[in-house]
């Protein structure tokens, strides 16, 4: 006998696809799941991979895990520039530019 399928959803509008999928792997060695996007909801419908798992645990680590992954997301977003930035100029100084490459394809 399996666990009941637990169903979790966000509104679209705040929670992106990614954010879910990047939750239900980091918990993927106690659930599974399918996300379904019809509406102006995600929703998740979760697999627990034990058939006594605590449903109610199961559905507050999701949340939670949701909750991380969307504020990991917006501060990549927002340190982006700052990165792309860092490793410009680390790369400038290592004489490892793309200008000093050949392209591929090219007979240089």
């Amino acid at each position: 006998m399996t666990a009941e399928p637990l169903v979790v959803t966000w509104p679209k509008d705040v929670t992106p696809a990614e954010v879910i999928e990047r939750a239900l792997y980091a918990l993927a060695d106690t659930v599974s799941g399918v996300i379904d996007g019809d509406g102006d909801v995600w929703e998740l419908t979760a697999y627990p991979k034990s058939e006594h798992a605590d449903r109610d645990a199961i559905g507050h680590r999701l949340r939670e895990e949701v909750t991380d992954q969307s504020l990991r997301l917006r501060i990549a977003e927002r340190t982006d520039p700052i990165r792309n930035l860092v490793f410009a100029l680390a790369f400038s100084r290592s004489g490892l530019t793309s200008a000093d490459q050949p392209v591929e394809g090219t007979d240089a």
